[in-house]
Order: structure tokens, then C-alpha cells, then sequence
């Protein structure tokens, strides 16, 4: 089995828990609805609707739990947190720099810096305003 495959069943065990649960809810809060509309309350007492049962609670709260460790296992293996082993497995091929793709990276020598030299450049706002305000000059001047 993959390192994801236990974690999907646990998601679909809990969803499934989890719905069953809010079904539960659901049918209790019918069943007391109707029980408070069949019997009549006193003069001028309001009438409160019940709290969920005990096992409804646990089922939600234990689903809930469930479904949260289903879901940070199933998550993505973390990088490195120090520099001489993360440029170590960039130089082996092992993990691609940020902002590469696996196909653009095959056949490259792969370096700790590749991903910075190949990401775009950033926008220079004040260049293009003066070669649109240049531009509009010449539109004019022609």
C-alpha cells in the first residue's frame, strides 16, 4: 500500500462516521420537534428543544478527530528544513527547485540557486509608464 492509501480510507471512514452522525442529529432534533408540538406546555411556559444525547456528541467529536488526522497524513512530505541537505537532494535530483516543473528539469544541471535564476522577472511599473508616456508622445507628434 502507498503512504496515502491508509490515510483515504481513514477520510472515508470518518466522512462516512461524520455523516452518520449529523443524520443522528438530524433525526433527534425531528423527533423532539414533534414530540414538543404533541404535547401541550404550560400557560406561558416556553418550550425548550433537548440537547443532542451523549452518544451523538462522541460520534461527532470522535469522527471529527478522526477525519483531521485522515487529513494531515495524507498530506505532502516536507521539505528540509536545513540548507546543506536541501541542496544536497536538489544536486541529486531528488526534489526540483521552486518554480520548475519535473520535464523542464530533466537534462539540466540542477543547482541550489536554479529556481531563482529561471523565475520571471518583476514588473518595473515606472519603465512601462515611460515608454507608454514616450509612446503617446509619438502617437501625437505623427
Amino acid at each position: 500500500m502507498s503512504r496515502s492509501a491508509p490515510s483515504k480510507v481513514l477520510i472515508a471512514f470518518s466522512s462516512i462516521l461524520l455523516a452518520h452522525a449529523c443524520y443522528s442529529a438530524h433525526e433527534h432534533s425531528l423527533l423532539s420537534t414533534v414530540l414538543q408540538s404533541a404535547t401541550p406546555s404550560a400557560a406561558g411556559t416556553p418550550t425548550t428543544g433537548s440537547s443532542l444525547p451523549l452518544d451523538i456528541t462522541l460520534e461527532t467529536l470522535v469522527s471529527v478527530a478522526l477525519l483531521l488526522v485522515g487529513i494531515v497524513s495524507s498530506g505532502w512530505e516536507l521539505k528540509p528544513i536545513s540548507l546543506r541537505k536541501y541542496a544536497g537532494l536538489l544536486e541529486s535530483g531528488q526534489i526540483v527547485p521552486d518554480g520548475m516543473d519535473a520535464k523542464s528539469a530533466k537534462g539540466k544541471k540542477k543547482g541550489l540557486f536554479d529556481g531563482l535564476e529561471e523565475r520571471p522577472g518583476f514588473l518595473d511599473i515606472r519603465k512601462q509608464r515611460k515608454e507608454f508616456a514616450d509612446w503617446i508622445k509619438q502617437q501625437d507628434d505623427s
